[in-house]
């Protein structure tokens, strides 16, 4: 009886999880970006993220695209409230412990009034992984 109650109210939680809508397009134009950030900036605060975590940071290879405002949204269990900023997306193919080159993997950053604020390694499926 438990485990049939425990299964109804984890039903009942995905449900409400799943009726919290993105943005509407009026919520999108009025949120507060903060501050933009210059190209060349961005791409360096990207960077210093992948000295530190990528096996052989010099051999990495960067392929950035321009900056443009976008948001992401929280888990469905934490509201889906939404964080606005300005994102860059970037492809990164470096060499693993072995040497050889593991293939360009997307990655995406949220930058705001000037500082990196959240980093997304994008999987195979789409969905966004923190990395920081």
């Amino acid at each position: 009886m438990r485990f049939v109650f425990l299964v109804l109210l984890a039903g009942v939680f995905g449900v409400l999880a799943g009726c919290a809508a993105p943005p509407t397009q009026q919520e999108i134009a009025a949120a507060d970006y903060g501050m933009p950030i210059e190209q060349a900036e961005a791409e360096e605060k990207a960077k210093e993220v992948f000295s530190r975590t990528l096996k052989d940071p010099y051999s990495a290879q960067y392929a950035f695209g321009k900056i443009y405002k976008g948001y992401s949204l929280t888990a469905p269990l934490q509201g889906r409230k939404a964080s606005y900023g300005y994102m860059l997306d970037v492809m990164v193919n470096a060499k693993n412990s072995y040497g050889g080159y593991v293939g360009a993997k997307p990655y995406r950053f949220m930058f705001r009034n000037g500082r990196l604020v959240e980093g997304w390694r994008i999987s195979d499926g789409g969905m966004l992984i923190p990395i920081i």
